[in-house]
């Protein structure tokens, strides 16, 4: 392999394979470079990625006006990414937020144009058999359809198909390293080379490293729970203040068919204290450790106390990192003349990965900033 293109974006997970799609749907000479996933992250080396899974929570509601107008752009895509690319990826199940600000949210939401109506708790167990825990004044609000779900690894093939179908190259291989070319950058790979005028690093929990610079960003290492909780629908939910000693927040995605021929429901959330990792060989041995059996255990806790009528008949963990930026949204920037990092997620970007990836693609290709309602100086990568 010695390819030869306009841009090059290394990590080909949920952001990454939306830069490549729109670089290439733009007419861009362009090379979509990431690692497979792995059979087993037991024993897998590295590099990871969190979007090995079925379920991500979609809205646009939120406590961010900026997020969800990232939501809300990428959602508006969702029906032509799927029906192009023949993938479905997107279940529009609802999502209920639990919150005291849960008002705020949907505000935000609604005036984007998301459906949310205020709830009682009475109302919320009535409709879905999700519990309000009692205290904490707690509000409760409802967004209908286009919110729920969507499918990672589905949503990542349905982009990396169209991708393809646009002229761009996939590359299925670890990047083990960059340096300087005469027409740009050299990306050193196990199969080859791929020299890019300008590469886009959309490489997650593993930061900039490549690049040579120290970015500003927190690796959280997480845990979720997978659990089987009895027949009937539910829809996603939000409950940032969870009621549980242990955990600082909580999410969940509903009941989903897994490859392991389960319906599962996913629950995850925020372990107090909050474990980091400092480097990438720390993010390696997490997502090889299964996570948190500790964390997992008031997942499950949280599960009977907002499902009272469900019974949960088996469950197993995995390990996630999340990236997080200071001002709690991604970075979408050049850090030095070639490269351009579009990565910290903040435990919000999947169901925004499109627009970000879009914002991404601008950057690297020299094209106007396509979003007026965000200015581009909220997304500078801050390097230490």
């Amino acid at each position: 392999m010695n390819e030869r293109v306009d841009v090059a974006v290394i990590g080909s997970g949920m952001i990454g394979s939306a830069a490549a799609r729109h670089l290439a749907e733009a007419g861009t000479a362009v090379a979509l470079v990431g690692a497979a996933e792995p059979d087993d992250l037991s024993s897998a080396p590295g590099p990871f990625s969190s979007h090995y899974d079925e379920g991500r929570v979609t809205r646009i509601s939120a406590f961010s006006p900026q997020w969800a107008e990232l939501a809300a752009r990428s959602i508006e895509r969702y029906g032509d990414l799927a029906t192009r690319s023949g993938e479905t990826f997107h279940m529009p199940a609802g999502l209920a937020v639990i919150a005291v600000e849960a008002e705020f949210a949907g505000e935000v939401g609604a005036e984007l144009g998301a459906d949310v109506r205020s709830m009682t708790g009475d109302e919320l167990l009535a409709r879905t058999g999700i519990r309000v825990p009692e205290g904490g004044g707690h509000r409760v609000v409802y967004e209908g359809p286009p919110a729920g779900v969507i499918n990672p690894r589905a949503m990542v093939r349905a982009q990396r198909r169209l991708v393809e179908r646009a002229g761009g190259r996939l590359i299925d291989d670890v990047v083990t390293g960059l340096r300087p070319a005469s027409a740009g950058v050299e990306i050193v790979a196990a199969s080859g080379t791929v020299t890019a005028g300008t590469v886009v690093l959309a490489t997650g929990a593993y930061g900039a490293g490549l690049a040579g610079v120290d970015l500003e960003i927190e690796r959280r290492l997480h845990t979720v729970v997978r659990a089987e909780v009895g027949p009937g629908p539910l829809p996603a939910l939000i409950h940032p203040e969870a009621a549980h000693p242990d955990l600082e927040s909580l999410y969940w995605v509903p009941p989903l068919r897994y490859p392991n021929g389960r319906t599962l429901l996913k629950i995850g959330g925020v372990g107090v204290p909050v474990e980091t990792a400092s480097s990438t060989s720390e993010v390696d041995r997490w997502f090889r450790s299964g996570g948190s059996a500790a964390v997992a255990d008031s997942l499950r806790d949280s599960i009977g106390t907002l499902l009272p009528g469900r019974t949960m008949a088996w469950s197993d963990q995995q390990p996630c990192v999340l990236t997080y930026t200071p001002t709690d949204l991604p970075y979408v920037g050049f850090v030095d003349d070639r490269v351009v990092v579009a990565l910290g997620g903040c435990g919000a970007a999947a169901k925004s990965s499109d627009e970000i990836g879009r914002l991404a693609a601008a950057v690297a290709s020299g094209a106007a900033w396509p979003n007026p309602r965000l200015p581009a100086g909220l997304f500078t990568p801050r390097v230490r």
